[in-house]
């Protein structure tokens, strides 16, 4: 197993875990979510060719509106 940071949590995910099956896994909602892997974004079409590492730093913004 390996140790993944999500949005400042640690979770321990086997080493060939995507970033999708993270999201699956976390059950976050996909809809309006913007995703970075070490401060990098990564676009939703990368999701599911994204492999994680040890200690990588996973942040998940979601939109909202405001007014």
């Amino acid at each position: 197993m390996i140790n993944i940071i999500v949005n400042d949590t640690p979770h321990l995910f086997r080493p060939d875990t995507t970033l999708d099956l993270i999201i699956k896994e976390l059950k976050i909602s996909e809809n309006g979510i913007a995703v970075a892997v070490n401060e990098n974004i990564i676009t939703k079409s990368a999701w599911n060719t994204k492999t994680l590492n040890e200690n990588d730093k996973v942040l998940v913004i979601r939109a909202t509106q405001g007014g």
